[in-house]
């Protein structure tokens, strides 16, 4: 659906109106007329300036009967002060008299002197309709500053957030959402089988068409649109009803907008330019390096970790010059950029902040394409007016990343050449934190927080699943969907896992934009989950859609997977990228456990996952394996008892995953049993579960995960499991939670490959 000029002009005349008036607010009676331009019903209505203007014929366009009520731009919320009467239109002196009774009482509200001024008198059909559910929709839309215009749909009526906060969490999508998505999200509610049941289908086909409607116009007047004279910063109907007469109409309607004089900046999208210097740059420089090895001093201790890469074109700076010495080898300190003859693109700073303008300054015409600003911020000067003058000082196309970031890991793949080494500027000492990249990591991280990418790289240390890490601190210059943007067109990348505190303006749309055109998966957290969006004094759609929420419908409509705990957030990363070269074709799940507990746990955690029926042929092979008649062949979920030694193990294993019903496989471990070896002498023997376990992994295609319920003292023989590329997790249920999400995701996106059906589904 698209608005053409025409419907734009009219629009456009109304606000254009209203704004002459001094007004950022809306009269209901001119949302109707917006409503009515963009072809939703609303009910017959009049606006009279005075009392004494509510005629016979002026009440007889109206209906027999009429809700009344002031309009004033100072009164949101009229029906609380009075300002809102049902009244019979047969006597039109009657009328007069009610207008004139309902300015008083709203007036005896304030101080004298203090009341907001009354404009007129909005005269409305009164329109039957139930209050059952279903009945009252709210279709409402606001401005939020990170992701721009957010659609709520939800139960309307009076009772609208109470019901979203206890009952049913309103439904947000962020525009477009046209009529076909509209009416598969409709069909998609409970309330379709009332209506069915009832006989009228055609109710969920209203609904989605004023949804669609609205989302066009919520999309057409906000920071999004190429060229808006106007923003909607809140647009609300609540409620929608349907009446008696089967219409699907607008009841109560506010508005609220302003000029868009300033919405240019949200037509940028994400700039990749020079972030290659970050992750493959041809020279590196690091700013700070202290020559006395009895100083502590952050630029010495990136120095070092650049040093154990291997790279060979490191040039150290301090003005008062010196040198420094790592392993064998000894580095003069430059005194400048200017004393490097040979090519820089990277510098990494980990000076004072207060002397970053001026060296920024000093790179016009180097060199140098990238700058990791490792330091904090002064607190002499405002954050703003610092970062104001750091971009004033900034030469044309540098790039920036920080500051106060921890800056880059980049650990290069087969992909990138025998030639290049990578960086390391996290500044922890390989005594504190050991780095390490398997063979096949994959995965990606971006973190707004520098002690987020340590705490992962830390917790994950056993898969060692990250070949790149970004800790991009207060974002500067380089933002979030930037570097998205750039690792989505990296092939190497099995996974982008996201740690975000916050958005910018405009930010989040960006990054949606970004997130749901990609084919790589996205995992998201995010931190600071409070109800800091935008608000409007008088909508209800404000109210019951925070910022975390509508980060939670953004995530869910571009695909990416959402992470609600910090601890599923790891699980998930190391799900996606050990798993990621074998994708599921189906949710049939097989388990394999030696304790009752851990197999009855598995099936209770299901939830898109089904479990699978095993083939005769896969029971009679189970049958035997099964030499101590102890295991109940026929069920999907087998509990093998710690009679079990290694190769039994492995064998029941190797059966259910070679069933053709079979797509994926849960391995519960309890180590305890003495009949494994598993204890840290035997567990790395060849014929021990750990190596058979990994070879079985590496001649399947299919996904598998194990869970190892144990503390420390078997360390060793998850790290086997790890070693050899199987992700492993402390207990069933985030083994399986894991695995759904893991499954689930990749038959959505398969299933949003196949072609379109030939027909559409029947109203």
């Amino acid at each position: 659906m698209t608005l053409t000029p025409e419907v734009m002009a009219r629009i456009d005349g109304i606000l254009a109106r209203a704004q002459a008036q001094g007004r950022g607010v809306l009269y209901e009676h001119e949302v109707y007329a917006i409503l009515q331009t963009i072809g939703l019903g609303v009910p017959r209505h009049r606006f009279v300036h005075d009392a004494r203007d509510a005629t016979a014929e002026i009440l007889a366009a109206v209906g027999h009967t009429v809700m009344a009520k002031i309009v004033s731009p100072g009164i949101p919320h009229k029906q609380r002060l009075g300002g809102v009467k049902r009244v019979s239109a047969a006597d039109p002196l009657y009328v007069q008299f009610v207008l004139t009774q309902m300015r008083e009482e709203v007036n005896s509200h304030f101080a004298a002197g203090g009341a907001p001024a009354v404009v007129g008198f909005l005269l409305v059909e009164y329109v039957p309709h139930t209050q059952a559910i279903g009945y009252e929709t709210l279709i409402g839309f606001r401005e939020d500053p990170a992701f721009g215009p957010v659609l709520t749909v939800s139960k309307g009526g009076d009772d609208a957030e109470f019901f979203a906060a206890h009952y049913d969490p309103a439904n947000l999508f962020l525009p477009p959402l046209e009529y076909p998505d509209a009416l598969a999200f409709v069909r998609s509610l409970h309330i379709r089988h009332k209506f069915e049941q009832i006989g009228h289908p055609e109710y969920l086909e209203y609904m989605a068409r004023a949804v669609a409607a609205m989302s066009m116009l919520a999309l057409r007047y906000s920071p999004i649109a190429s060229d808006p004279r106007y923003v909607f910063t809140a647009f609300e109907v609540n409620p929608f009803v349907i009446s008696r007469d089967n219409r699907f109409v607008a009841l109560d309607g506010l508005a609220e907008f302003r000029a868009a004089a300033e919405a240019e900046a949200w037509a940028a999208g994400p700039n990749t330019d020079n972030l290659e210097a970050f992750f493959r740059p041809r020279g590196v420089a690091v700013v700070g390096v202290s020559a006395d090895p009895a100083k502590y001093s952050l630029g010495r201790e990136i120095a070092e970790l650049l040093h154990e890469q291997g790279r060979t074109d490191l040039f150290f700076i301090n003005p008062k010059g010196g040198d420094v010495r790592f392993g064998g080898t000894d580095y003069p300190l430059r005194r400048g950029l200017a004393e490097i003859a040979d090519r820089v693109e990277l510098v990494v700073y980990a000076a004072p902040a207060q002397s970053v303008p001026e060296f920024m300054r000093a790179l016009a015409g180097s060199s140098v394409k990238a700058v990791i600003l490792i330091p904090g911020i002064p607190t002499a000067i405002p954050y703003a007016q610092f970062a104001e003058e750091i971009r004033r000082a900034m030469p044309p196309g540098l790039r920036l990343l920080g500051p106060n970031c921890m800056g880059v890991y980049f650990a290069p793949g087969p992909a990138d050449g025998g030639g290049l080494r990578g960086v390391n500027t996290l500044f922890i000492n390989e005594r504190r934190l050991a780095i390490r990249s398997s063979e096949h990591a994959n995965a990606v991280l971006l973190s707004q927080s520098g002690a987020l990418a340590v705490t992962a790289i830390d917790k994950l240390r056993g898969c060692r699943p990250f070949r790149s890490v970004v800790s991009f601190g207060n974002k500067l210059d380089v933002k979030g969907p930037d570097l998205l943007a750039y690792f989505e067109k990296d092939p190497s990348a099995g996974v982008i896992a996201c740690y975000i505190e916050g958005f910018d303006e405009g930010e989040g749309r960006r990054f949606f934009e970004i997130a749901r055109g990609m084919t790589t998966p996205v995992v998201m957290y995010k931190a600071g989950r409070t109800q800091a969006g935008a608000r409007s004094a008088a909508s209800h759609t404000a109210a019951i859609s925070g910022s975390y929420e509508v980060f939670r419908a953004a995530c869910g409509q571009a695909g990416a997977i959402l992470a609600e705990t910090i601890d599923e957030y790891y699980d998930l990363v190391r799900t996606f990228s050990l798993l990621a070269a074998k994708p599921p074709v189906g949710r049939r799940v097989a388990g394999v456990a030696n304790a009752g507990f851990e197999s009855t746990m598995g099936a209770d955690e299901l939830r898109g996952l089904t479990q699978a029926q095993l083939t005769p042929e896969t029971v009679e092979r189970l049958k035997a394996i099964n030499r101590h008649g102890l295991v109940d062949v026929s069920s999907p979920f087998l509990d093998i008892t710690p009679m079990a030694d290694d190769r039994m193990y492995a064998d029941f294993v190797e059966a259910v995953i070679l069933d053709p019903g079979v797509d994926c496989v849960f391995v519960a471990v309890v180590p305890h049993a003495v009949s494994l070896k598993t204890d840290p002498d035997t567990c790395h023997h060849p014929d021990g579960l750990a190596s058979l376990l990994v070879s079985l992994a590496a001649r399947t295609d299919k996904p598998m995960v194990v869970s190892v319920n144990a503390g420390r003292y078997y360390g060793n023989f998850v790290s086997r499991l790890e070693d050899g590329g199987l992700p492993v997790y402390a207990d069933i249920r985030s083994a399986i939670a894991s695995l759904d999400t893991f499954v689930a995701y990749h038959l959505r996106k398969t299933e949003r490959r196949l072609p379109a059906p030939a027909a559409a589904e029947a109203g």
